[in-house]
């Protein structure tokens, strides 16, 4: 069982939706999944299972990020273009599931809902560090990619977390407005300049 008061609780209600974490006054106990499946959705009908999940109380978990839709409209004979902040999912047709969740009975109630996400007879598993990246990312896909800057600042030593530069340090050398990272990777004393997404990096 996890421990945690109510910052924390709050801080987990903020990321994504996260079904079954409760703030409550004092200190909450929820279980520690050891790891997450994927189960597949209905086209467009994340939303609607995790509504349904939070009516049956189930947990699941669903990472969304924003982005801004167009919507076109004629109002006497004029056309208005209005822009809105809309959320959408960050893994479409998907929610992720605890593993203590996964043989509820109550996922027979939940329309929309499919089975696992399976590849022959290999079933994927999102450990707690693959969630930890997949919380990262979608912070940083809420932020507008004007603002995303303040993330990351030029001269700062950042670690490389993806791709063949996986676990080298490196340092920040310029950052763009549409979220790419120039950094110098340090490799045997050389530097070798790469571009990044925000998410293939951490502080160090």
């Amino acid at each position: 069982m996890l421990m945690g008061n109510m910052e924390q609780v709050r801080d987990a209600l903020q990321i994504g939706q996260i079904v079954d974490y409760v703030p409550v006054s004092g200190a909450v106990a929820v279980p520690m999944p050891k790891c997450w499946y994927i189960r597949r959705t209905a086209p467009n009908r994340e939303f609607r299972v995790m509504k349904r999940c939070e009516q049956l109380g189930l947990s699941a978990y669903l990472p969304t990020m924003g982005s801004t839709r167009e919507v076109r409209r004629y109002r006497l004979g004029t056309l208005k273009i209005e822009r809105r902040k809309v959320r959408a999912p960050l893994i479409t047709g998907a929610i992720l599931v605890p593993d203590f969740e996964m043989d509820s009975e109550g996922w027979k109630e939940v329309d929309g809902i499919m089975g696992v996400l399976r590849f022959g007879e290999f079933v994927p598993r999102l450990t707690p560090k693959l969630m930890a990246d997949i919380r990262k990312i979608e912070a940083i896909g809420r932020v507008p990619k004007s603002k995303r800057e303040q993330y990351f600042r030029v001269g700062q030593l950042v670690r490389v977390l993806n791709g063949p530069f996986k676990s080298f340090s490196a340092r920040v050398e310029r950052v763009d407005t549409g979220g790419r990272i120039s950094v110098g990777v340090e490799i045997f004393s050389r530097i070798t300049p790469a571009m990044l997404d925000q998410g293939d990096i951490e502080a160090v």
